[in-house]
């Protein structure tokens, strides 16, 4: 009777297993694919189009695993499940993301070596890359006869790794390298100890579910820009802004970590009476100033910022002669603009598209130069190494 009863348990659990695998298989035919994850704020692989020579490069069959992942059935959910499942575990990180006491870090990340050699999911660091583009930046900064300041903001990883307690590949040497390759031309400011004093303090510098700093972050490095270029007294005080709190914001981080239960971040919008007066154009197209409120009520909170990150963004004071900033950036600029356009007229080309400055020296003659680089992108990115 028991023989009998375990075989029946037996083929009622392959019955149930191959009935799960066929309804999967059937959802994944009949359900339309998804363009966009809101919980992973990312775009979706979509079924990639057929060629023999992606298929004898083994292209097509990475891009199809890609898309099955991508689109499998129920998947948002079997990320929540596997996220909770790693917290209730006790395990310490998830799909390379690391959980901190009230706080979240990316750990893994795909690393820039060369033109043709990127390795993915890895928490090292090439250090001749990195050296490479901060010499190239270096070059740069030697030709530039106007003011030049150069920020790297740390990772989250970097400016919480007290609290979080994780040994850093690589990254201490890493801050190091920038130190000793950024000439004093550059205007190279090191963030990464006052971040991390903040932090340890309590101060909310970065987010918690997310990779770029908050606006209160980008306020100190404001701070720290405007001492650098000699405007120390033009500070303008953080009391005198309105603050305006945005809750429940959950950024690209906890989306990776696919935690469902870690609280979610506050987003400010720090404002003064006259950010009317103010005219942002992005990539042709006015967009109506500091703050576009539609991305307030989606998942991508941290667009409303400047609209997002476009190939080039201005932002003038109508009637007021004013100097012109340049700011060559990625997306932790964003939310760093409107404090920096108090004072000057703003030009800012995303990096990741354009790294051909001399052109817009040309064209803009601005009295002033910016680089924003996050460390994250100089460690996955070759782009500071394209900067002319």
């Amino acid at each position: 009777m028991g023989f009998r009863l375990k075989r029946y348990a037996e083929k009622l659990l392959c019955a149930l297993f191959c009935g799960t695998v066929a309804l999967l298989a059937l959802l994944f035919f009949f359900i339309p694919s998804s363009e966009f994850s809101e919980t992973e704020n990312r775009a979706l692989k979509q079924r990639p189009n057929f060629s023999a020579e992606l298929l004898f490069s083994g292209e097509y069959t990475a891009n199809v695993n890609d898309y099955f992942a991508d689109q499998f059935p129920l998947r948002n959910v079997f990320v929540k499940l596997k996220g909770a499942s790693e917290l209730a575990l006790l395990k310490r990180e998830n799909n390379g993301v690391l959980y901190g006491r009230r706080q979240l870090a990316v750990k893994e990340f795909d690393a820039y070596r060369s033109r043709i050699e990127i390795s993915e999911d890895t928490d090292r660091i090439y250090l001749d890359s990195t050296k490479a583009q901060l010499t190239a930046l270096h070059a740069f900064a030697e030709k530039v006869d106007i003011p030049m300041v150069t920020i790297l903001p740390p990772r989250t990883v970097d400016v919480f790794d007290p609290l979080i307690s994780y040994d850093r590949p690589d990254g201490d040497r890493l801050f190091a390298q920038m130190e000793e390759t950024l000439p004093p031309d550059a205007g190279y400011v090191d963030l990464l100890e006052l971040f991390r004093g903040k932090a340890a303090a309590g101060e909310s510098v970065y987010y918690r579910t997310d990779h770029h700093w908050t606006t209160y972050g980008a306020y100190n490095a404001y701070c720290e820009i405007m001492r650098a270029l000699g405007k120390q007294d033009e500070i303008i005080a953080n009391e005198r802004f309105e603050i305006e709190q945005i809750p429940d914001f959950s950024g690209t981080t906890a989306a990776r970590a696919g935690v469902p239960l870690y609280e979610k971040d506050v987003l400010e919008l720090w404002h003064l009476p006259d950010d009317g007066a103010y005219s942002v154009v992005a990539d042709g197209v006015d967009v109506g100033g500091f703050y576009q409120r539609e991305y307030l009520n989606g998942s991508d909170k941290y667009a409303a910022f400047l609209d997002g990150t476009h190939n080039l963004t201005t932002v003038t004071l109508e009637g007021d002669a004013r100097q012109t900033l340049l700011i060559a950036k990625d997306s932790f600029a964003n939310c760093l603009i409107p404090f920096l356009a108090r004072h000057y007229n703003i030009v800012a080309v995303n990096l990741h598209t354009s790294t051909d400055l001399s052109a817009l020296f040309e064209v803009y003659a601005p009295d002033a130069l910016l680089v924003v680089c996050n460390a994250e992108n100089l460690i996955t990115t070759g782009d500071l190494g394209n900067l002319r």
